[in-house]
């Protein structure tokens, strides 16, 4: 039925809808107040759905702290043109324009995630399960830690488990065949040996004459090219669970408590003798049940009625099994029933089961000689956690009560605050490199000064108390400041200029030449006599990689101006050619990269697709307004 939904697909394309492997950059998402939060006006409407402007304020705030920390103050310049943030909010809408069209397309083919799916995942999630149950705790500090909401986490979680289930309905029909992967293998490891000969880029360099004038034309041109970041010098106090740990204790009275509260952890593991019925309809469950409540036989009824085939012929007999041998549910409604005693149905994996304990066997208690250091580990960490936590909370209060220093918070910490050097969003000194106070120290009211951050979470017990201690905005070296850097690169452009159109014409000369050796080179270049080998796949050199392999396969000993990533310029000649070949992981992973580009390219088909049938009606007042950031 789903694969008839996408054969007939959006607005009858004739492709296969495959599943695209999208990267959400405009993340948005939680369980707090995302089931029950209210919608503000809209930033648009997609076929009469809203796009909220809260939706689209936590999208650009996103963001724009992406792009803040990846290019600084640049973006910060980039910013400052009315152009630029125009196109950059309209960037920002048309992310969300197409999430809500494909979310919407997911639901017409009955794969929408509903809100009760979305809090499973996020209370199921390993990231947030302490002691095997979920952690609010966890779960709230991975919020602050990446300075996101719950709503906005959630919505990052709905389009991912839509993803999975697309994946599941579709990529099981899709394939690459073997000679497909021949001809890519040949392709992608091809092999190619060459001869590079260097041309002195250096000695061209110092013949080059750079005038004042072409200076400071440049430096008019490029302003962004010379822009000084902002930089910040802060202080900060580190509060780690290593400071609580040295000073905790463990007496030998806390050591014999424990032990005789919590016996039952220091038991081996329990035997149980059991039986059981299994069926998968929950009332015939309860019909069972209730006829063994009046004493119908258990092991009759499972030989009639059980689905588990292979105990039913020994009356549901499971035999002896040990702790973890059974489904955590199963277990659980096991020890909950006495011996000789039936257990009522229990719901496993979506079968009914009907629990008989025939026997039980306790393990042994471990004395506590055996425990000793178990225990001595699991109090302190329970003290360490206890002092951690309430350190915290009493240096964020001295932080918020005393906004002139960190003086009060050094006292109750006990260790004096650290103060950085001056530095960037790009230089972050490693003690600070964190997401979150990156962005309060340069995107928050803090940058101002004069007052401390809260206690920021960055890590498991582990926070940090800042303050911006001098600000110096980001400005432009002055022309003299940029002189010698701009005479330099103009010196360079010219002698690459002069160095390509020099090797350009000796590769053209080499090859129409009868008799290539009687060619006369530039002065100061001779041409090499070591060969070197490059393999497509494995090139770094980008620039380089394709000069290389756009040469003609099928022409040996034909030369080629060819340059580098870094500008340098080389005479290359083709001496042989190899198909490639691939080993099996080679040959999987190529696979895998070609359906990623295959899927790639539907996505934005099915995008273009929806986008054409759609109704789109955007508040441009609202996404036209400007924001400080």
């Amino acid at each position: 039925m789903m694969m008839e939904k996408l054969g007939s697909g959006v607005g009858g394309l004739m492709w296969k809808i495959v599943f695209v492997l999208i990267s959400v950059s405009f993340v948005l998402g939680g369980v707090g107040t995302y089931l029950g939060s209210s919608v503000n006006s809209a930033a648009a409407t997609v076929n009469g759905e809203e796009v909220s402007q809260q939706t689209f304020q936590s999208a650009l705030q996103q963001q724009t702290r992406n792009f803040s920390d990846e290019m600084g103050s640049q973006f910060s310049l980039l910013m400052d043109s009315p152009e630029f943030e125009a196109r950059f909010r309209q960037d920002v809408l048309n992310g969300l324009i197409d999430e809500a069209l494909l979310g919407q397309y997911l639901q017409s083919l009955g794969l929408a995630v509903g809100d009760e799916q979305i809090k499973r995942a996020i209370v199921s999630s390993p990231n947030f399960q302490k002691d095997g149950k979920f952690d609010n705790e966890l779960y709230q500090s991975f919020l602050r830690f990446n300075g996101i909401s719950s709503d906005y986490y959630a919505q990052t979680l709905r389009a991912s488990v839509a993803m999975q289930q697309l994946q599941q309905g579709l990529l099981a029909s899709e394939t690459v065949s073997e000679a497909q992967l021949a001809q890519l293998s040949k392709q992608i490891f091809q092999r190619r040996e060459v001869r590079l000969t260097a041309f002195p880029l250096a000695a061209e360099m110092e013949k080059q004459q750079v005038s004042d004038q072409e200076i400071e034309q440049y430096y008019r041109d490029n302003q962004s090219a010379f822009m000084v970041p902002e930089l910040v010098k802060v202080e900060y106090i580190d509060i780690a669970r290593p400071d609580m740990e040295k000073n905790i204790q463990v007496s030998d009275v806390e050591i014999a408590q424990y032990y005789q509260d919590n016996k039952s952890q220091f038991s081996g593991r329990t035997n149980q003798h059991l039986a059981h019925i299994q069926v998968a309809d929950q009332a015939l469950a309860q019909e069972l049940y209730q006829q063994l409540q009046n004493g119908a036989d258990f092991a009759e009824l499972a030989k009639q009625y059980s689905q588990d085939k292979l105990s039913a012929v020994n009356g549901g007999d499971l035999s002896w099994s040990s702790e973890g041998a059974f489904p955590e549910a199963f277990e659980k409604a096991a020890y909950a029933t006495d011996v000789n005693q039936i257990s009522e149905p229990v719901n496993v994996d979506g079968a009914y089961h009907i629990i008989k304990v025939l026997a039980r066997q306790p393990g042994e208690t471990l004395p506590l000689e055996q425990v000793r250091s178990r225990i001595i580990d699991t109090i302190r960490n329970e003290l360490t956690s206890t002092a951690f936590f309430r350190l915290e909370k009493e240096a964020a209060e001295k932080a918020f009560e005393n906004q002139a220093s960190l003086a009060d918070v050094e006292k109750v910490v006990g260790k004096a605050a650290q103060q950085s050097d001056y530095f960037s969003r790009q230089d972050v000194p490693t003690a600070l490199n964190f997401s979150n106070v990156v962005y309060n120290i340069f995107d928050t009211d803090l940058l101002q000064g004069g007052m401390n951050s809260e206690a920021i979470n960055v890590g498991d017990q582990h926070s940090l108390i800042v303050r911006v201690v001098d600000h110096k905005p980001a400005g432009n070296k002055t022309l003299e400041e940029a002189k010698a850097d701009i005479a330099a690169l103009l010196k360079r452009q010219k002698a690459e200029n002069v160095l390509s159109a020099e090797s350009k014409k000796l590769a053209d000369a080499l090859n129409q030449a009868e008799k290539p050796q009687d060619i006369a080179w530039p002065q100061g270049v001779a041409p090499t006599q070591n060969a070197q080998t490059f393999v497509y796949a494995s090139m770094q050199d980008a620039r380089l990689r394709e000069d290389l392999f756009s040469m003609a396969s099928d022409d040996k000993n034909q030369y080629k101006a060819v340059q580098d990533d870094k500008g340098d310029i080389y005479l290359a000649q083709l001496i042989n050619v190899e198909d490639g070949t691939a080993d099996k992981n080679e040959q999987r992973a190529l696979a895998i990269r070609y359906l990623q580009g295959k899927q790639l390219q539907t996505y934005n088909s099915l995008i273009q697709s929806l986008r054409e049938q759609a109704k789109i009606e955007i508040n441009q007042d609202f996404i036209q307004q400007r924001n400080e950031y």
